[in-house]
């Protein structure tokens, strides 16, 4: 009896990869192969597919591992060529070690591998080119993804919310997509937190269908693609960032850089910081303070409290450190009285930025950069070196790998601080600086608008929320005397005994 007419039962496995740009009809195609040798056959069969990388770990490979499971079923298994199996070697022999031990075959359209025998060497072969090829492959899409990301190309993966791969590679608006982006930007400016968010997004749709979660607008709200910027991560094979590749006007944006400025700005203390600021917004809004109060004498974060027996009181509670709080009214009189100043303030730093020549300070930094690509270029001149100096026996492996990590992790460096500097040239230029101040003194007004309200009390979440996005911190602290300057030239001043509120707005 031949070896093919003892097969009676076959598990068949079919694998086909997304990132070799295979599809469901690659997978359709490969089944009905299998199916029509299995009946022209005789045999029995049972199929395990899935779609995954042949380079995956097997503890990933879900199917194969089932088939594994399964092996004393079967007298062969069924693959479309002996790579579908695994293109890592490694693998490729741990499944090989397996159907050898329990005597089971493998078929493919061309021939049957019998590994207990003088296939074993071919099949080993075979493995082994294959896994030279991945490495090939590998190391040519990564050099290829390494070029196009600088080209502006999109190579990374599905476009995000707002944006389509075009012909040419790179990013294309999907107006309807778009909108809603400009949307989420739009609630983020304006101070509305993430959860509150997603609450305003119910019934829309994230790109994958779902609906939105704090995860997914916190994703969008840093993602600086909208900006019209490439920014691709180059990684080693533990995960490590090597280099940074950042081309801006790669495509057109969905929202201006200076509105993602102030976007960072807004939702900063948000979701991240430390825990006095960690946790803004939640909670009911008993004052338009809430949140920025802070102890001027500790540094603690100070809360307010209804009183107990008068429905309407609020007061701002005592910190621990003794710090006694006060009636909420009063400390809302004390706090316009010092918030006057903040508007004019804006005003003058906005005229005074706008009158400064900002050519010396912008040449500097251009010069700084300069000089940054230059260590740039010697630092992968040294990578250069190392590789030769290995490759000719100078230097041993381990000697090798050290000075590359040491210097790649010196390239990373470079790169993050020529994006940094490259982005402050950007934020001297007078059309950001006339927009971040315009946009704080609107703020301030439209605060005002809403304080000056008759039934203004309906508004005090609003006015909370617009009070965040131009305010750090208030500190605060009760005090039993006030020193007024009387004469500022000459240094005179007086003091008065009482009970006073002493405030310090930090804007900003």
């Amino acid at each position: 009896m031949t070896v093919a007419n003892m097969v009676k039962n076959v598990g068949v496995y079919l694998r086909i990869s997304r990132e070799s740009g295979e599809g469901r009809d690659t997978l359709l195609s490969h089944r009905t192969i299998a199916e029509r040798y299995c009946r022209d056959k005789g045999y029995s069969y049972k199929i395990y597919e899935e779609v995954i990388s042949g380079a995956k770990d097997i503890e990933e490979r879900q199917s194969l591992n089932q088939l594994l499971i399964d092996i004393q079923m079967y007298e062969a298994i069924f693959v479309i060529s002996t790579d579908r199996i695994s293109r890592d070697n490694y693998y490729t022999q741990y499944v090989a070690k397996v159907l050898a031990d329990n005597d089971v075959y493998i078929l493919t359209p061309e021939k049957l591998y019998d590994l207990n025998g003088d296939d074993r060497l071919m099949f080993d072969m075979l493995g082994a080119m294959s896994s030279q090829e991945l490495r090939l492959i590998a190391k040519r899409q990564k050099r290829g993804k390494r070029e196009g990301a600088k080209r502006g190309e999109w190579v990374q993966g599905v476009p995000p919310l707002g944006y389509t791969r075009g012909k040419e590679k790179k990013l294309e608006i999907v107006e309807s997509e778009a909108n809603l982006v400009r949307m989420i930007f739009n609630y983020a400016e304006s101070g509305y937190g993430i959860q509150s968010i997603v609450t305003k997004l119910e019934g829309h749709k994230t790109k994958a269908g779902n609906q939105f979660t704090n995860t997914a607008i916190y994703t969008i709200l840093n993602n600086k693609t909208y900006t019209g910027s490439i920014i691709y991560n180059i990684k080693d094979k533990k995960g490590k960032i090597t280099e940074t590749i950042v081309m801006k006007n790669a495509h057109e944006a969905i929202i201006t850089n200076e509105q993602f400025k102030s976007v960072q700005q807004a939702i900063k203390g948000r979701m991240s910081g430390d825990m006095d600021t960690r946790n803004r917004s939640k909670g009911k809004v008993l004052s338009m303070l809430k949140d920025l109060l802070y102890c001027k004498e500790c540094g603690l974060k100070m809360g307010f409290r209804k009183d107990s027996k008068q429905k309407d009181a609020i007061y701002l509670k005592s910190c621990k450190c003794g710090n006694r709080g006060i009636v909420e009214h009063q400390l809302i009189t004390s706090f316009i009285s010092e918030f006057e100043f903040l508007q004019g303030f804006y005003q003058n730093e906005w005229e005074n930025a706008l009158k400064s020549s900002q050519s010396v300070s912008k040449d500097t930094l251009l010069q700084q950069v300069a000089e940054l690509n230059k260590s740039q270029d010697k630092l992968n001149t040294r990578l250069s070196r190392a590789k030769d100096a290995y490759l000719d026996g100078v230097f041993s492996k381990e000697e090798y790998l050290k000075s590359k990590n040491d210097i790649e992790a010196e390239l990373t460096k470079l790169s993050n601080a020529i994006n940094d500097l490259q982005e402050q040239v950007e934020s001297m230029d007078k059309d950001s600086i006339s927009s971040e101040y315009k946009s704080k003194i609107e703020k301030i007004e439209q605060f005002y608008k809403l304080y000056n309200k008759e039934d203004s009390q309906q508004y005090l979440e609003e006015c909370n929320r617009i009070l965040k996005l131009i305010i750090n911190k208030v500190y605060y602290a009760r005090v039993d005397e006030k020193v007024t300057i009387t004469s500022p030239l000459e240094g005179y001043t007086e003091v008065e005994q009482g009970d006073f509120v002493d405030l310090f707005i930090e804007s900003k």
